[in-house]
């Protein structure tokens, strides 16, 4: 499928990925997982309420945050920091409801182009 949305952002500079669900409600970020990837390469997990970062690629270690206050909103956006021209991918966005009412799983797709300094 096609990308949902795309970005811009310079080299060095701090982008927000948007990400949000497609049915607004009370989630239970306890019963998550949300997954930041690049075809199967893990940009960012968060799992059963809190940050699992041992199957993050090194090159994004210590620049991915997610807004954790706001997952339970639907807000599954991702931050990254220190943006480089390497990170010029489209990132998938995967969100599972796990737990007793498990609901379908929700992808969405956001391009990232990364520029030069000018």
């Amino acid at each position: 499928g096609q990308p949902d949305k795309t970005c811009n952002a310079s080299v060095g500079e701090t982008v927000v990925l948007p990400c949000t669900a497609a049915s607004p409600g009370e989630l239970d970020p306890s019963n998550s997982r949300l997954y930041w990837q690049i075809d199967s390469l893990v940009v960012h997990f968060f799992h059963n309420g809190q940050d699992l970062l041992t199957f993050q690629d090194k090159r994004y270690h210590g620049r991915t945050s997610l807004f954790l206050d706001q997952i339970k909103l639907g807000n599954f956006s991702l931050k990254l920091s220190n943006v480089q021209l390497l990170d010029t991918a489209t990132y998938t966005c995967i969100y599972k409801q796990t737990g007793d009412h498990p609901n379908k799983t929700q992808k969405s797709k956001v391009n990232l182009i990364v520029s030069g300094k000018s």
